[in-house]
């Protein structure tokens, strides 16, 4: 009876007996006695005895404590690495978070684990990105849920904690109605997570099959599942940020801006740092290097990629006509205005308007352009009306503009309106291998375009391509690729194909016969004003005069434009509209 009693059943028992016999004292002993007395005994036997099983009792019993204590400290040791078995097979978060709940789950003998992020309390909804679910209940995953005042209040409490915080019947914070219902929480548990890298996460328990109560050694196991898991997050968000770097930093093409060197990598990084926000930017670089594909890369990967991309080239465009090209005008607003037209500010609205060749807008315009850029307001050419458009700046110039500042040429409250952010394109010399990488992509580009055979370049055409300077880089390039492939055939391109283009050095040369680029006029290449006493028109004496400079430039179109004391862009245009015109 005494061992069968919930008091009694661990108390030691021993047997005081006047019987000898020892069938009577083995059977004492095998229903539960420790120890029997055989009468006459004396006191100080009978208190030895019992103190030495005081003290086997007490042995016994921290005995077990122990062994509770271990179990308890292997059930979690288990636990843990059955959770960072599951969650280090894989790098891809959302599948690592996914085991690890499924872990988790299993370990704490709950009816549901989830990782709660963003943890936003002012947004005005919330969803449950990862959660596993026992198939008696209904799954919380990805369903919208108002962010009322009791959500939000415990998503604050819980980020502010360092230990879990419980909800349920029996604590001091309550399971919101607006998810207890729906989704049959009867008690939650709330952990924050620091992953170290990026914001931080929750990861929470639900009983919903009873209200639970949860044990001091259950709360230290949640916490200790929590650490884990920030820990192998914040390793995974830095592999993926390392790989997103990694990537980053080996991008052969960015849009259409071609080269994997390191000065491409660092004008591919400005842009991912500056295209989204709202901010000016000034492309420079010498000519030819590429600026207007660079201010296209920067509209792509803007928030207004899905709006227009202007194109406005300063130097293109007559002194009397820039306002009217960028504004617009009313019918008869000058000579020769036979219709309203909208300007390229106008046509820009919501997006980009690219602003090239900028160093060479007059004074009076940049005085107009910068107004523009104040106030967002202009008013067409003969109208007095002012409209406001929505447009991001991108200039470019290969001009040095602190120096036409200090030559009286360019405002300096433009310079400084234009300039928030500088983008320099490096000039194609500095570019090492990307020298090839372009080459051949014209190449393939124009051997298709020509339908030619041409596989690529032999050894000593690739070292006189890197060894050549570039003046006019990219453009130039191009331009070398597109001749080479036109006059040649087979299915190399060797280096005596690129002497013929390269072989004059026009990179550093000065014209023929001259010492200088200011050279005697008597030498230059005469142009005449008349044919057989009739006057020619003034387009073609400018086309001829330009096509013999070139010529007499060797084809540098650089220097013909310092000769003719005109900028490299505007030849470069009207050399483009005269071969579209010939088309």
């Amino acid at each position: 009876r005494l061992k069968k009693h919930e008091v009694t059943k661990d108390t030691s028992i021993i047997f005081i007996t006047a019987k000898t016999d020892s069938v009577d004292k083995v059977k004492g002993l095998e229903i539960g006695a420790v120890d029997y007395i055989t009468k006459p005994f004396q006191p100080v036997e009978l208190i030895a005895r019992v103190n030495k099983h005081l003290t086997i009792s007490n042995l016994r019993k921290q005995l077990e404590a122990k062994n509770a204590l271990l179990q308890d400290y292997v059930y979690r040791l288990e636990s843990i690495a059955a959770l960072v078995k599951a969650i280090s097979e894989t790098q891809d978060i959302a599948q690592m978070m996914d085991r690890a709940m499924k872990v988790t789950l299993s370990v704490f003998k709950c009816d549901r684990a989830w990782l709660l992020y963003p943890c936003e309390p002012n947004a005005p909804r919330f969803r449950v990105p990862i959660e596993v679910t026992t198939p008696e209940y209904p799954s919380i995953k990805d369903t919208e849920i108002p962010m009322v005042p009791e959500i939000s209040e415990a998503i604050r409490e819980t980020l502010s904690a360092t230990d879990p915080i419980a909800f349920g019947p029996e604590y001091e914070h309550k399971v919101p109605s607006i998810i207890a219902k729906p989704f049959s929480v009867q008690s939650q548990l709330c952990l924050a997570i620091n992953p170290k890298i990026g914001k931080p996460w929750i990861l929470g328990l639900h009983q919903c099959s009873y209200a639970r109560v949860w044990t001091e050694n259950e709360l230290k196991l949640f916490s200790e599942f929590g650490q884990q898991i920030g820990v192998s997050l914040g390793l995974s968000i830095s592999f993926e940020e390392f790989q997103k770097s990694k990537k980053r930093l080996s991008r052969e093409r960015y849009h259409d801006l071609i080269g994997a060197s390191m000065p491409m990598q660092t004008v591919y990084q400005m842009i991912d740092k500056v295209a989204a926000s709202k901010a000016s930017i000034l492309i420079t670089g010498e000519t030819g290097t590429g600026k207007e594909l660079c201010a296209k890369a920067i509209h792509k990967e803007s928030k207004r990629a899905d709006k227009p991309f202007a194109v406005c080239n300063c130097a293109d465009i007559p002194e009397n006509l820039q306002e009217s090209h960028l504004f617009g005008h009313l019918k008869g607003a000058f000579t020769g205005a036979i219709n309203a037209q909208k300007g390229l500010v106008y046509q820009a609205d919501g997006g980009t308007l690219f602003l090239d060749e900028i160093g060479e807008l007059p004074l009076l315009m940049q005085s107009t352009l910068l107004r523009f850029m104040q106030t967002k307001t202009f008013s067409k050419v003969g109208n007095h009306q002012l409209e406001k458009v929505d447009v991001r700046f991108i200039c470019a110039t290969n001009r040095n503009l602190l120096a036409e500042i200090k030559a009286g040429r360019f405002r300096e409250d433009l310079y400084h309106r234009i300039n928030v952010i500088e983008i320099e394109l490096p000039a194609l010399r500095e570019r090492g291998q990307d020298i090839l990488r372009l080459a051949k992509f014209f190449l393939h580009k124009f051997a298709k375009e020509e339908q030619k055979d041409i596989q690529g370049f032999s050894a000593e055409a690739e070292k006189q391509l890197l060894s050549y300077e570039w003046s006019g880089n990219v453009r130039q390039l191009q331009n070398t690729i597109q001749n080479v492939v036109l006059l040649n055939g087979g299915k190399v391109i060797t280096a005596e194909m690129l002497a013929a283009k390269l072989g004059k050095k026009v990179d550093n040369d000065v014209p023929k016969n001259c010492n200088s680029l200011n050279c005697n006029e008597n030498l230059l290449p005469r142009i005449a004003l008349t044919s057989d006493n009739i006057i020619r028109p003034f387009e073609e004496i400018e086309k001829e005069a330009i096509l013999k400079t070139i010529e007499y430039c060797d084809g540098n179109v650089v220097k013909a434009a310092k000769l003719l004391k005109i900028s490299h862009g505007t030849l470069y245009n009207k050399l483009k509209r005269w071969k579209n015109e010939h088309k």
